[in-house]
């Protein structure tokens, strides 16, 4: 049995280690909740995917939200992937555009978007204003895409950071377009509209990128086709969406302004998936899965086998006591036999079924740990789920201070003086894992879930 299982596992072949998993970036997330960039790149995970699409991404984010221009990497994905880009149109006439990098990850919409947005970042950070307005004309050109026919990926948050992009690059004409462009589609963002309606750009803009990125959860239905059970993915936002008060070191006020969520990249993110599963399904998660079936079929078998064996041992057992206690008289060798053949029968088979149930309970078990794509769901972290944006006409004195009811940062300097002054921050702004109590002069913790505005409830009853 055990030669079996290694020649079948042989045969369908090792899972891939070198995928990162939720574990490997703990610690790297958790400095990064905090509001700590430059320990959450230091805790960032090595080694594994080192080069590929994804950590670059994220170390490129890390990096520039400290205000270290670290492009070099980005651009070098940006050169790989060039006229690499796929255009898929669906049954409901939605266009989905994707990008399969070396590595064969499929990257969603946004995160080919963020990549250009990243590096029209960078370039303005190091003074190459010319290269900045390239790159934002590109990610411009994914999100209008002219030639497509309805139904393609644009989002009104993109356009307002892209606008920002603009402004930093110094092409203001540009920055109104996709100002305008977020109020078409949403009308709550009337502010945007006015600002576009400006002749000149403010002296002074502040874009703020809030909210820790999204955390993947998953409802499989391991009865089903457990190729299909991955796409019984969500995506669950982690942002407060609090607000933002903006202030100079003379406390003059500049007024913020939120944008919509990001939970419209990552439905299109499943619904892009859901179309393309059989291109996009990871082929480390199919070995995965083929594996994890293999074993799991054997620690069935090898359970009941178990079941079976003790089992037939107790039923014999069982039986001959029950016939001995019933017969005082001597018992023949034929007896003997014939009870322990009927004891190691019935034992055998109650014990196989029990082996066979217990084997499966908790091959199922391992098997939703082991394919649980929480775990090690590939997408790109440590983008932000929303921005503040705010401006101001006023000479400003630094460090101006940004706070959210649970936490506060300063701006020391703006991240590019140009034309307009604009200055990129990063606010995680979480929502709490555990609620906090007073009680006298202690502060106590409670395993308490906030509600879905990530707020507290009133203190429980049972601390008094």
């Amino acid at each position: 049995m055990r030669v079996l299982i290694i020649l079948c596992l042989l045969l369908v072949g090792c899972s891939h280690n070198g995928l990162l998993t939720k574990q490997s970036y703990q610690n790297s997330q958790q400095a990064y909740i905090q509001g700590d960039a430059k320990e959450a790149l230091l805790n960032f995970p090595r080694g594994e995917e080192d080069g590929n699409f994804i950590t670059t991404m994220e170390k490129g984010y890390l990096s520039l939200i400290q205000g270290k221009p670290q492009i070099r990497d980005l651009q070098s994905q940006a050169d790989m992937l060039q006229n690499r880009v796929r255009y898929h149109v669906s049954r409901e006439a939605r266009t989905f555009f994707y990008v399969q990098t070396p590595e064969d990850y499929y990257a969603s919409e946004h995160e080919v978007i963020w990549l250009h947005f990243l590096l029209s970042w960078g370039y303005s950070l190091q003074g190459k204003y010319t290269d900045a307005c390239v790159e934002a004309r590109i990610a411009g050109s994914l999100l209008t895409l002219p030639w497509s026919p309805t139904g393609h990926f644009d989002d009104p948050a993109m356009r307002l950071f892209l606008a920002g992009l603009w402004t930093m690059c110094g092409d203001w004409p540009e920055a109104q377009v996709d100002l305008r462009a977020a109020w078409s589609m949403d009308k709550r963002l009337a502010w945007a509209k006015d600002l576009a309606e400006r002749e000149h750009p403010p002296k002074n803009l502040f874009l703020i990128l809030g909210g820790p990125g999204p955390e993947p959860v998953w409802s499989p239905n391991l009865t089903a086709n457990p190729l299909r059970s991955e796409r019984r993915v969500s995506f669950m936002l982690r942002g407060r969406k609090s607000p933002l008060s903006v202030a100079d070191q003379r406390d003059v006020q500049i007024n913020s302004y939120i944008s919509p969520d990001a939970s419209t990249w990552y439905e299109r993110h499943l619904a892009r998936e859901s179309e393309l599963h059989e291109m996009i399904l990871d082929s480390a998660y199919g070995t995965k899965i083929s594996k994890e079936v293999v074993v799991s079929s054997a620690n069935i078998i090898a359970d009941t086998g178990k079941g079976v064996l003790v089992g037939m041992a107790t039923g014999a057992a069982a039986a001959m006591g029950i016939f001995a206690s019933n017969n005082n008289a001597s018992i023949t060798l034929n007896d003997f036999a014939a009870v322990l053949a009927v004891g190691a029968v019935i034992g055998g088979v109650s014990g196989g079924i029990y082996g066979a149930m217990d084997g499966y309970q908790k091959s199922s078990q391992d098997m939703k740990q082991e394919l649980d794509p929480s775990i090690y769901y590939r997408f790109v972290r440590y983008l932000p789920e929303y921005l503040w944006m705010g401006w101001s006409e006023q000479e400003l004195t630094y460090p101006v201070k940004l706070q959210t009811p649970s936490a506060n940062i300063e701006i020391k300097q703006p991240s590019v003086v140009n034309r307009t002054s604009v200055s990129i921050a990063n606010m995680p702004d979480n929502r709490p894992t555990s609620c906090s109590y007073t009680v006298g002069d202690s502060s106590i913790t409670i395993k308490t879930a906030p509600d879905a505005d990530g707020n507290c409830p009133a203190m429980p009853p049972s601390v008094w």
